[in-house]
């Protein structure tokens, strides 16, 4: 979380030496998301499956030219599935996800093909479990003691801007690396992080 952070203040202040002809705007991205959880270490390691869900929230955009800074604030889910089927269980967490992204557009003009890269801090909002047993789907089962309040990680991605007389549309696909280790009183030299691939459209002001 402190790398989060010392990356996430260096981009601020470059967004804000930024001149004054710095272009700014506001958006809202909603999308779907295709999460998983990486376990590492241990002897039993479960075989999961991603778990489908929409996402979506707000941005903020600040730039000069073919760069800007881009903070959002999403409202994501991470978790993964385990099957054994016909009976399965799933991991259901959500999070308020802050990212930093530094955008970078590859070509100007009002069809500009776009980058970004940069990193997020989640801060946890609810976990449950939901189980399907023997074609009865079980109560969810909170299970927020087990999981740290904050996540942190890097973000990827790219797409296309659509740039029209008022408004901005936008389409981009990304992808959410999980760095910590988001299970509390985790075994010693044993991990599990999230991971998530992202599918986006938004429009900006």
């Amino acid at each position: 979380m402190k790398k989060f952070l010392i990356v996430s203040l260096v981009m601020v202040f470059v967004a804000a030496v930024l001149p004054q002809s710095a272009a700014a705007g506001v958006g809202v991205k909603v999308g779907y998301a295709w999460a998983n959880l990486k376990f590492t270490g241990g002897t039993d390691v479960p075989v999961l499956t991603d778990i489908k869900n929409p996402m979506g929230g707000v941005y903020f955009s600040l730039g000069l030219g073919l760069v800007s800074i881009q903070p959002e604030i999403l409202y994501v889910r991470q978790g993964a599935r385990m099957e054994a089927l016909p009976d399965w269980m799933e991991d259901r967490v959500d999070y308020i996800q802050v990212p930093v992204l530094l955008k970078i557009h590859v070509l100007p003009g009002p069809i500009s093909p776009m980058i970004y890269a940069g990193p997020y801090g989640a801060y946890l909002l609810s976990a449950k479990g939901v189980a399907f047993v023997d074609g009865v789907l079980e109560p969810p089962v909170d299970i927020k003691d087990q999981i740290k309040s904050t996540d942190y990680g890097v973000v990827f991605g790219g797409g296309i801007d659509f740039r029209l007389p008022v408004i901005k549309l936008s389409a981009e696909v990304r992808y959410n690396l999980g760095l910590a280790n988001v299970a509390k009183n985790a075994d010693p030299g044993t991990s599990v992080k999230t991971k998530s691939l992202m599918v986006l459209v938004g429009i900006g002001f």
